[in-house]
Order: C-alpha cells, then sequence, then structure tokens
C-alpha cells in the first residue's frame, strides 16, 4: 500500500513540474514544508546525492525520481557532466537505489542502501543511470 502511495505522490509531483514549465502555472510554495524535487544541489530527506568527490565534497547531484540517463545531467550550478562523475553519496532515502554504469539500467548493477559512502572502484566515476528500489 504504502508503495504504492509514494509511487503516485512522485508521479503527481512530476506531472505538476512538467505542466508548470509547459503551460505556464505558477505553484505557491510552503519553504521547508514543501516535498522534495531533486536536481537542486541539495540532498533532503527522500533523495539519493551522488557527490562529485570522494567523503561528500560538493558539488552534489540529488535525485527524488529515478534518472535513466545521466548524460543531459549536470552538479547544480556547476557546468561539470553528473554523469560518469560521481566518488560517494548520501542516500537520505528509506528505499534502496539501484545505480548502473550505462543508461537506461545497462552495464553493472550496484545498491546503495539508507546511508552514506564512498563508491566502490567499480561505481567511482562510472554512474550513468538511478532508480530508486522498493521491495
Amino acid at each position: 500500500m504504502r508503495s504504492g502511495i509514494r509511487q503516485r505522490i512522485r508521479r503527481l509531483a512530476v506531472t505538476g513540474v512538467a505542466l508548470a514549465a509547459v503551460g505556464g502555472i505558477g505553484f505557491a510554495t510552503a519553504g521547508s514544508a514543501s516535498a522534495a524535487t531533486g536536481k537542486n544541489g541539495t540532498v533532503e530527506v527522500g533523495e539519493l546525492g551522488l557527490y562529485y568527490t570522494a567523503n561528500y565534497g560538493f558539488p552534489v547531484f540529488d535525485l527524488y525520481g529515478a534518472d535513466s540517463n545521466f548524460s543531459g545531467d549536470v552538479f547544480p550550478g556547476t557546468s561539470i557532466s553528473a554523469n560518469d562523475n560521481t566518488e560517494s553519496f548520501w542516500n537520505r532515502d528509506t528505499y534502496t537505489w539501484w545505480v548502473f554504469t550505462n543508461a537506461g539500467a545497462g552495464g553493472s548493477k550496484g545498491y546503495l542502501s539508507p546511508g552514506y559512502g564512498n563508491l566502490s572502484s567499480t561505481f567511482k566515476n562510472t554512474i550513468s543511470s538511478a532508480y530508486w528500489y522498493e521491495p
């Protein structure tokens, strides 16, 4: 039940952002009580943060929802590509995230459980896509 609700909330958030971008609809935000959206350079509760350097050095590429291809993404506030450019992580979600060395869930697959750490040699500077996992 909880997984279905979470999935619906994420879909609604993505749909709302897309409508605002296309239709010019404005949103009123509730400040710190607003939902996490990702890709803003701040790892909020419910997000996965992928850091450019080891030991959580900035900048950080933060995800709230799945991203099947990092090639068009940059670390917020920089021109540094997020594709194949991460050395550590902070998973502030309650779910484990899957990460892959190729776009579209291809290549080597790894798991990032809630918490933080430096990436293994298999995933250091090789992550190209990520998906949250619900058991």
